[in-house]
């Protein structure tokens, strides 16, 4: 075993700089923290550099609560905390493809992640969205980036092979009339929606039907009933959580 670390050594400052995306983009690494989530993306077949722990589990390096602190992103953090390879980003044509025009919210980009993965869907970021790979986004996504094909794009013309589909508050369908596989669902930023020229650019739009406030939906919640109803027109929605 190696010897407790303290928040202060090399090995723990390196990877807590982790929490800032340029850190993650010039190395090609991410934190992912707790027990559930660690053996998860081991599974997905994560390329795992270091774990440290609290109680220096077999194969992990040992560290203090103010290291394991420094680490974490959770406020009351048990750990353990792993180091990760990014996986490279790529884009499955055959698949259903959800895409982020701008969504910042790490918690709405992870779990629009989450459901993407839960469908089987391959996910796309264009550029204002928030980091799929940052720590914070990982847990909100249950580590389903580790899963799933994740790319980010530079505009809609490199998803042109997919028939895409605009989400819009009001006027657009239900999904039903969409029968293109596979799709592009786009999802814009909570507060804003989707530009006037990405919907332009899209071949569908599609409106989720509420009876309440139209801008009752925030952008994960949005993402999944739309994610679930195309999912379901074309018979790709079985099983269950």
């Amino acid at each position: 075993m190696e010897p407790v670390r303290t928040h202060r050594a090399r090995s723990v400052v390196e990877a807590a700089r982790l929490h800032r995306a340029g850190d993650r983009k010039e190395r090609g690494l991410t934190l992912v923290e707790g027990p559930h989530l660690v053996a998860d993306v081991i599974t997905a077949g994560a390329q795992v550099h270091r774990v440290f722990s609290l109680d220096g589990a077999e194969g992990s390096i040992p560290v203090d609560e103010r290291a394991m602190a420094r680490l974490a992103g959770t406020e009351s953090p048990r750990g353990p905390v792993a180091v990760v390879a990014i996986p490279m980003e790529w884009l499955d044509r055959s698949r259903n493809l959800l895409v982020s025009a701008g969504v910042s919210d790490p918690g709405n980009l992870g779990t629009m992640i989450r459901t993407a993965a839960a469908f089987g869907w391959g996910f796309a970021y264009l550029e204002g969205s928030a980091d799929p790979w940052s720590p914070k986004t990982i847990r909100s996504g249950a580590g389903g980036q580790f899963q799933i094909p994740v790319s980010r794009i530079g505009s809609l013309a490199e998803v042109g092979e997919w028939s895409t589909v605009a989400t819009i508050v009001r006027g657009g369908g239900d999904g039903s009339e969409i029968t293109e596989r596979p799709v592009a669902l786009v999802i814009g930023e909570e507060a804003h929606g989707l530009d006037d020229k990405v919907i332009a650019a899209c071949d569908h739009s599609m409106t989720i039907a509420t009876p309440g406030a139209p801008d009752s939906l925030n952008a994960a919640v949005a993402a999944g009933i739309a994610v679930y109803e195309l999912s379901r027109g074309s018979g790709e929605s079985r099983g269950g959580v």
